[in-house]
Parts: C-alpha cells; sequence; structure tokens
C-alpha cells in the first residue's frame, strides 16, 4: 500500500501533467490562431496586390481594342461592324456581360441573338458587348475565359468587320467546363473561318489584350455584373424578375416597348 507521501507525490505528478497538458493545448491554440491570422492577412495582401495590377480603363497606357468604350462595351453597329454606324442616344443602349466558357451566357445567344440582331440591323437599338473573364477557375489552368476574352478583343481591334461572326463562333465551339477550353491556335483557325486574315488571327497568341480583359472585367464588377450573363438597358441591369429573357421573344418585345 502507498504511503501518504507517494500518494501525494503521484498526486503532485498527475497536477503537473494536467497542467502541462493545458499548456500544450493552449500553445497549440495560440499557434492555430497565428497562422489562421498569417493566411487570412495573406490573402488580404495577395487581393490588394493583385488589384494593384489590374489597370484603369482610362489608363492612357492600357492597350485597348479600338472601339472599345469607357465602361469596356464593344459597340457593333447597323452593319454588324465595330464602331460603325452605332445609334446614338435616341434609340435603347443594351449591355451584354458574357463569358465566352459560361454555358447559360451560350444558352441566352440561343435564345436572343437573332432577335437582337434583327433590333440592331433595324438601327432601333445599340448593343455593347462585353466579354469578360471570371471562369477562368474552370479551364484546367489554361485560363481561357480571359484567353477567349482577348481573341475576341484582338478580332475587334485589328479586323472589326468580323467581331460579332467571331464571337457566334466561339459559341458555336464552346468547349465544357471544367477542361481546357478551346487552344489558341483552335481560335485562330476559327477566326479564319470567318474571314479573319491569318496574320490577324496569329496574333491571338499574343495576348495583347489580356490586361484589358481584366480591366473591363474589374469595370464590369463595379457597374454591378454579379455573374454572366448580364444585361444592362440603358446603362440600368435588367433583372430576369423584371423581363424573363430566356423565354423566346420576350426581351425583343420589352425593347420594342421602350
Amino acid at each position: 500500500m502507498a504511503s501518504k507521501n507517494e500518494k501525494a507525490a503521484q498526486a503532485r505528478a498527475l497536477a503537473q501533467a494536467q497542467v502541462h497538458q493545458k499548456e500544450r493545448k493552449s500553445t497549440m491554440i495560440i499557434i492555430a490562431a497565428s497562422v489562421v491570422g498569417l493566411l487570412i492577412f495573406g490573402g488580404i495582401v495577395f487581393f490588394i496586390v493583385n488589384s494593384s495590377k489590374i489597370p484603369a480603363l482610362t489608363d492612357a497606357g492600357a492597350v485597348l481594342p479600338a472601339g472599345s468604350d469607357e465602361t469596356g462595351g464593344i459597340p457593333v453597329g447597323s452593319t454588324g461592324t465595330v464602331g460603325v454606324d452605332v445609334p446614338g442616344d435616341d434609340v435603347p443602349r443594351v449591355d451584354i456581360y458574357e463569358d465566352f466558357m459560361c454555358p447559360i451566357c451560350n444558352q441566352f445567344e440561343q435564345t436572343n441573338a437573332a432577335d437582337l440582331d434583327a433590333l440592331r440591323e433595324a438601327g432601333e437599338i445599340s448593343v455593347y458587348y462585353h466579354p469578360v473573364s471570371i471562369l477562368d477557375r474552370v479551364s484546367l489552368g489554361t485560363d481561357y475565359s480571359t484567353r477567349a476574352a482577348n481573341a475576341a478583343a484582338t478580332i475587334a481591334d485589328q479586323s472589326p468587320e468580323h467581331f460579332h461572326e467571331f464571337a457566334e463562333a466561339l459559341y458555336a465551339n464552346q468547349p465544357e467546363e471544367n477542361t481546357e477550353g478551346l487552344s489558341d491556335a483552335t481560335m485562330a483557325d476559327i477566326a479564319v473561318s470567318v474571314g479573319v486574315s491569318q496574320d490577324v488571327a496569329n496574333s491571338i497568341a499574343d495576348g495583347n489584350f489580356r490586361k484589358w480583359v481584366a480591366a473591363a472585367t474589374d469595370q464590369a464588377s463595379q457597374d454591378g455584373m454579379s455573374g454572366t450573363p448580364t444585361v444592362m438597358v440603358n446603362r440600368e441591369i435588367l433583372e430576369q424578375t423584371e423581363v424573363s429573357y430566356f423565354n423566346p421573344g420576350t426581351l425583343k418585345a420589352y425593347l420594342e416597348s421602350l
């Protein structure tokens, strides 16, 4: 049988062990909190640093596609050419924000493209297309959304009469999400198929408008775009609760009523 002194010693040892255990737990909590704090801080720093890399659309040193405006919109006139025969403020302005990787954008185009083209060609509306990049994360590291928007900007700048057809062809050949998307070479082939010269098509791979894509996407977010597709009429977001534009003919009827 243990003596009184032995029992006391055992009690002290147990108490010390419990104290050490609590100290270890406290230390681990402090370390974990510090790590979380560092991760949060690091994430904030990463966001600030990367945001600072995005040029403003109005930056004089930025490479902008010809015809684009201060909102990042690329206007297509009644003849189908960027910046030519675009109606003024006397008709409704329609801004369409789309990501070429977005399947819902493709659905929007299938539902409304013919109607919008008819109204645009008749001079009843002005249409501004906004190629944005919010789905790079679903192209397995190839940044397809950015590359496709850059390709569209390249055509708008260098072969403006083919921009609209090229954008339609990108949707006709739209890759599925969580794939690598189309290669620059494939997009160049598509450009050539709609009439773009080989030299211009080859320049898609140069990525001259990638910074513009980042700036235009950032501007779109500031203007209220929270996802794609987003439709604005006279620079006000058109909510689907107001006009269900995935129902054929609904958007056309709404625009004709203005």
